[in-house]
């Protein structure tokens, strides 16, 4: 193990590291963080792979072949143990932890929410004045926010001298448009409580889907006052997210995300 450890790139232990946050990417989105092309990337990963640094998984698909899955193998997982003094795992309990990844019913979902977060950072790659600062998972969220809110994820977007820090609810429509606008009340509270005034974006699947949900939002208690200002984008809209997607609620027209305003602190202080 030790000559493995010491054979990792630079560019290698930053994608254990990320891979360690958010736990799994495709190749395209490995790809579009930190290499030139897909090949190269794919080139690397698979070395990895061999080496038993990375582990991947796809399922079985005809016609054609759906891009590999990648996440922590035995040796990218002991990196990171050693890395952060914790104990390392066994191989076998690498293996059970990437055949449950593979098997969840979440993984679209998790790919989904990774997946906006590559399109900025990619997107920030190739754009001078464009920075995600932060990069927040699910994991890290629900052990800042607690019982209060529950967001897919955080981020802090800029762009043009525009900073706008932010919370992702991702939405696959599985969930009807009252539940999706019932977590609203998690965020105000934590709003309430941390003195924040993030905006909340909601990615939605379709524009009916976004229509309906804006019907609701109109009156929903904390939206409506001004206290939470909520942003949503649907997934017709191809533009990338950083561009001018996001319809907030009252507003007539879409915004760039770093032209999103916040809601007013005092307002989410407001009792």
């Amino acid at each position: 193990m030790a000559s493995e450890l010491r054979r990792l790139m630079p560019r290698d232990r930053w994608l254990l590291d990320l891979l360690h946050q958010h736990q799994v990417f495709t190749t395209e989105q490995v790809a579009a963080l930190g290499f030139d092309n897909v090949h190269t990337a794919r080139n690397r990963l698979n070395l990895l792979a061999n080496r038993a640094v990375l582990a991947r998984f796809r399922d079985a698909v005809r016609p054609g072949s759906q891009s590999w899955r990648w996440a922590l193998g035995w040796i990218g997982a002991a990196y990171i143990a050693y890395r952060d003094g914790g104990p390392v795992p066994r191989p076998g309990t690498v293996a059970d932890r990437v055949n449950r990844l593979a098997a969840s019913p979440r993984l679209a979902h998790l790919l989904g929410i990774n997946g906006f977060f590559v399109d900025l950072a990619a997107h920030a790659r190739h754009t001078p004045g464009a920075r995600l600062g932060v990069w927040w998972s699910e994991r890290r969220c629900r052990n800042v926010c607690g019982d209060l809110a529950h967001p897919d994820g955080h981020g802090k977007w800029t762009e043009d001298s525009h900073t706008v820090s932010f919370w992702l609810e991702y939405d696959r429509a599985s969930e009807p448009a009252r539940r999706v606008a019932e977590k609203l009340d998690g965020y105000h509270a934590l709003h309430r409580a941390a003195g924040l005034n993030h905006p909340v974006l909601i990615r939605m699947q379709t524009t009916r889907q976004e229509t309906e949900l804006h019907k609701r939002l109109h009156v929903h208690p904390a939206v409506a006052s001004g206290g939470l200002l909520v942003a949503t984008m649907a997934g017709e809209h191809t533009t990338h997210p950083a561009g001018p997607v996001w319809l907030p609620v009252g507003h007539p027209h879409r915004l760039r995300l770093a032209q999103l305003p916040a809601a007013p602190a005092a307002a989410t202080r407001a009792a």
